[in-house]
């Protein structure tokens, strides 16, 4: 049986990311889109930040056979669901340090999504935009995951309406950050890296 795991996934995925970034500016080059440093660097952090969302959420996957002991597990218990919010964190023998990093990771797990889609895009700058992207973000990892766990190829994960809600209220926060941050100086940053040209009605942005 092999794993695939977030070395791997860094290993295979960065030189491919390099070689069609090189491709995507050498072609806008030769259409006369300009070099824009700013969006080079958030664009290339945002990337590798993807690369280690892939491998807190989804990854290791193992390749080659169910793992033995899912075997045995029926339909239910190889779903692995919970369904009533924070049952979890009030079991016995739950440790505080396990809940605050709980807690805590699934609030800042897609802030930085959040906070890129919002520098990059005016029209995801609106609190309902930023709550649905991170529902449906984290919704599509708990399926993921759900897939995964019928199927054995991974150690069981908790497919659990926790990670919908922290996750959600983390996208909120990230809202809120940005709303902080689009002020001043940083304002025309931002503005800068992403101009708008206004035709009619319409806002473009390159």
């Amino acid at each position: 049986m092999y794993s695939f795991e977030l070395r791997g996934l860094l290993i295979l995925g960065l030189p491919i990311w390099i070689i069609a970034r090189i491709i995507i500016l050498v072609t806008r080059r030769k259409k006369g889109v300009k070099f824009n440093i700013g969006d080079e660097i958030l664009t290339n952090i945002f990337i590798i930040y993807l690369f280690f969302l892939i491998g807190v959420t989804i990854l290791p996957i193992y390749i080659g056979g169910m793992l033995e002991y899912i075997q045995e597990l029926s339909l239910i218990e190889r779903c692995n669901i919970s369904v009533v919010p924070f049952a979890d964190y009030f079991k016995d023998g739950v440790f505080f340090s396990v809940i605050i990093r709980n807690l805590v990771g699934n609030l800042v797990l897609l802030i930085p999504l959040i906070l890129y889609g919002c520098i990059r895009n005016e029209k995801l700058r609106s609190l309902k935009s930023s709550a649905k992207i991170a529902f449906l973000t984290s919704l599509s990892i708990e399926l993921i995951q759900l897939f995964m766990n019928i199927f054995g190829l991974t150690y069981l994960r908790a497919v659990d309406v926790d990670d919908l809600i922290l996750n959600t209220l983390g996208g909120i926060i990230a809202w809120c950050i940005f709303k902080l941050m689009y002020k001043g100086k940083m304002k025309s940053i931002i503005d800068i890296i992403y101009p708008k040209l206004i035709e009619g009605n319409e806002i473009k942005q390159y």
